[in-house]
C-alpha cells in the first residue's frame, strides 16, 4: 500500500518554493535604474506644497545617487523654486 505524502511537510515545501519565486526585479546599475525612471520627474510640479515636498525628496535621491546628470538636477532646484513660489500665493 502506497503511503500518503505528509501534507505538513508538503505544504512547507510549496511555500518555501511559491515566496522563493517572489520578488522584485531590481536594476543592476544606475543607468538601468535612469532607463527605468525616465527623465520626467525632475522639474515636475506638484499641485500642493505636499507634493512638490515628495518630488524634490525623491529628485534629491535620485541626484544623489547618480541616477539624472548633474545638468538635469540643476535644473530641477530652481523649478521647484518657482512652483513652491506660486502655490504660496
Amino acid at each position: 500500500m502506497p503511503q500518503k505524502p505528509r501534507s505538513g511537510q508538503s505544504l512547507a515545501a510549496a511555500t518555501v518554493l511559491l515566496l522563493g519565486a517572489c520578488g522584485i526585479s531590481q536594476p543592476e546599475s544606475v543607468p538601468g535604474l535612469s532607463a527605468t525612471l525616465g527623465d520626467a520627474l525632475p522639474g515636475a510640479r506638484g499641485l500642493t506644497i505636499e507634493d512638490q515636498e515628495r518630488i524634490d525628496e525623491t529628485v534629491a535621491r535620485g541626484c544623489a545617487a547618480g541616477v539624472w546628470t548633474r545638468a538635469r538636477c540643476g535644473d530641477h532646484t530652481p523649478a521647484s523654486a518657482e512652483r513652491r513660489a506660486a502655490l504660496m500665493r
